[in-house]
């Protein structure tokens, strides 16, 4: 327990440090200035905290709002701040409102909007110009891309993604540090110093090249000033460079030399003064680095072969023989589907489905509960020659169905009386999927080369919690679920509801959910992964097959829920007696030969409960309006219990709702999750 509690605190500190770098951040980065017009970095900050820790949402808008107004007093300083406070409005809406889409890219183009439309009102009240219109658009798509690169820095594994985020993140603070001075030096100007310094200690002449070349630009990008400072300091980090091989004091000797012997040339006198004033400060500061933390940053930036081989044989073994699991279960789902033959009728009954009835209120009894009588009746009109006529529909279809004359229509334009091969009208995606898996495993073979020597331990733990019944007078279940850890300090869930009810639904839903979590264990990506899922559904047999997926991929490092919904029931989060609902439209796996995959991003809290439904379970009201609702309210009421219990408690109140005879399969997953 003491330890436990010491590692709360460490945790609680280190999130104080965090969210103080941040604001402190988002204070300086609103002041940074391109070509003395261009002020991207305040807004785009507030858009990547949105996505990033929405719990630093309002601190942030308001921190971005005091630097605005320091460094740009006037009426454009309160557009500016009107801006931010819009944004933050806009986010706080959006967090509540259920059925905004969360999708980074879209959470960031909405604050984009929101940025062209406040700048522009405040164009139309100082007076509107074309090259103001033009300058404030800029301005918004610029902020949209730098949060889209922080937000990519901050989730991507890829070295280069992280390095370009920080990279830019620094430029931004060094822009913002512009007007800053410390005894007569320039804050800005001390700090580029010390990162061309550091970069010839580590790197050598290239690496203090590059790096004074691109810090000496700086003043040019934040006026319109002639670039002289870019070739002194690339020649100083070029000079200082030379000398590696003489140690730190080489180094630092040939950095002062340089100023000496080249300050007057490119600054005159006054501005060599100040670089020699500037230069031998960082310089005592470089000496005074421990020699450790040199190491150290060597480290984080080089990566030797030594290192490289070792992690590929600690690696690559487990990982090859978990791909080789997941593509023999693949060519074993595959084998079993070409088994049988295939015809045109099975793709045309698709079609006509898709067509007519998507989103028809007796679809699910229609298309699944007596779907083998539907297609049977669909099969013969097909094989008849000539147009089919709303009044050749049966009676009891007729009686039900309130579309029978689009339904007569959309049979009259399918082909007919030609068998069809479905492995020809998959053949395109089949290739294409190949091609990605090609890409998937060279992409295995360079992250086992280039990860990192220490994997994070999770922050979070979770709890899981599982209660099924099948429908009235069935004895097998048609659902499956699966729940267990991924490499990266992840967690899968993973509920299918397969068509109809039975042994064979649960046949369908069992592969569907079996074959995602080998694939997603074998490190493919997650929208590959249910592709190749709905492509072994579509494959592995001729009539209709389908399976609902529901999939969430917990983060349990950096606190991030994945969700992923093919034909789904919503996810209910339960967080401090408050209920979100996680909701995504797409058509079930085993449909259609492409499908679309939307991924919704949510930040996980200490506490939290996740709820993973089939559909039987909200159907056991029989009111529509309160399909969700009845669920919802049970859970504000539902003690702090252990995630089983909970399950089997939501079990008892559904199947008493459909009173004691449920008409459809029930599945209930409860995960809580929990500060470790």
């Amino acid at each position: 327990m003491a330890e436990r509690a010491q590692r709360v605190s460490r945790v609680g500190v280190a999130e104080g440090v965090g969210a103080t770098a941040w604001l402190g951040a988002a204070f300086i980065l609103s002041r940074a200035t391109i070509l003395a017009e261009l002020k991207p970095f305040g807004a785009a900050i507030v858009m990547a905290v949105a996505g990033l820790r929405p719990n630093l949402l309002w601190p942030t808008v308001l921190s971005a709002g005091a630097g605005t107004a320091w460094s740009l007093p006037g009426p454009e300083g309160w557009f500016r701040l009107a801006t931010f406070l819009g944004l933050g409005l806009t986010y706080t809406l959006c967090r509540r409102n259920k059925k905004v889409s969360r999708v980074p890219g879209a959470f960031i183009a909405l604050g984009a909007a929101v940025v062209i439309l406040i700048r522009g009102l405040g164009q139309v009240i100082l007076g509107p110009t074309f090259y103001g219109w033009m300058l404030l658009i800029f301005e918004a798509i610029l902020a949209a891309g730098l949060a889209m690169a922080w937000n990519a820095a901050v989730v991507s594994r890829y070295r280069e993604e992280q390095l370009l985020g920080l990279g830019l993140f620094a430029l931004g603070l060094l822009l913002g540090l512009q007007e800053l001075k410390v005894g007569g030096m320039s804050v800005q100007s001390l700090i580029g110093r010390l990162f061309i310094l550091l970069a010839a200690l580590i790197g050598g002449a290239g690496a203090g090249a590059a790096s004074g070349a691109v810090l000496g630009f700086l003043p040019s990008l934040t006026s319109l000033t002639a670039p002289a400072l870019a070739g002194l300091l690339a020649l100083v980090g070029l000079t200082a460079g030379a000398f590696y091989n003489l140690g730190k004091l080489g180094v630092v000797g040939g950095f002062l030399l340089a100023h000496l012997l080249l300050s007057g040339y490119f600054l005159g006198a006054e501005g060599a003064n100040a670089a020699l004033k500037e230069s031998s400060l960082v310089a005592l500061i470089a000496l005074l680095l421990p020699r450790e933390v040199l190491k150290q940053l060597s480290a984080s930036i080089i990566r030797t072969n030594n290192e490289s081989s070792v992690k590929e044989a600690l690696g690559l073994s487990d990982r090859w023989n978990r791909v080789i699991n997941a593509l023999r279960r693949l060519g074993e789902s595959l084998e079993l589907g070409t088994q049988n033959d295939s015809t045109s009728v099975n793709g045309t009954l698709r079609q006509v489905e898709r067509l007519v009835c998507q989103g028809c209120p007796a679809h699910k009894v229609c298309w699944e509960l007596e779907g083998d009588k539907l297609r049977e009746v669909l099969k013969d009109l097909l094989k008849k020659e000539g147009p089919v006529l709303a009044p050749e529909l049966p009676e009891w279809l007729k009686g039900r169905c309130g579309k029978a004359w689009e339904l007569a229509q959309a049979l009259s334009v399918q082909p007919r009386g030609r068998a069809l091969d479905k492995g020809s009208s998959l053949g395109l995606h089949l290739g294409l999927q190949f091609q990605a898996l090609a890409q998937v495993l060279e992409e295995t073979v360079k992250e086992a080369s280039a990860s990192d020597d220490e994997e994070l331990q999770p922050y979070f733990t979770v709890e899981v919690g599982y209660a099924s019944c099948a429908r009235d007078r069935d004895l097998t279940c048609g659902d499956s679920f699966l729940a267990g850890p991924l490499d990266g300090g992840k967690y899968l869930l993973v509920l299918s509801d397969g068509m109809g009810a039975g042994c064979e639904a649960r046949k369908e839903s069992r592969t569907a959910v079996e074959l995602l979590k080998d694939l997603l264990a074998a490190g493919f990506p997650q929208e590959l992964a249910l592709r190749f899922v709905n492509l072994v559904l579509l494959l592995r047999s001729p009539s209709e097959s389908f399976a609902t997926l529901d999939v969430a991929v917990l983060d349990l490092v950096q606190g991030r829920g994945e969700f992923l919904k093919l034909g789904a029931c919503p996810t209910f989060l339960l967080r401090d007696n408050r209920v979100l609902t996680v909701r995504s439209q797409s058509l079930p796996v085993g449909i259609l030969e492409d499908i679309p995959v939307e991924t919704v991003e949510e930040e996980l809290h200490s506490g939290d409960v996740l709820v993973m439904v089939s559909d039987g379970v909200l159907e056991a009201h029989k009111e529509i309006a309160e399909k969700e609702r009845w669920l919802v309210a049970a859970l504000k009421r539902a003690p702090d219990c252990h995630p089983q219990e909970l399950a089997d408690r939501l079990l008892k109140q559904a199947v008493a709702l459909a009173a004691g005879r449920p008409a459809d399969d029930m599945s209930i997953a409860v995960a809580r999750i929990q500060a470790d």
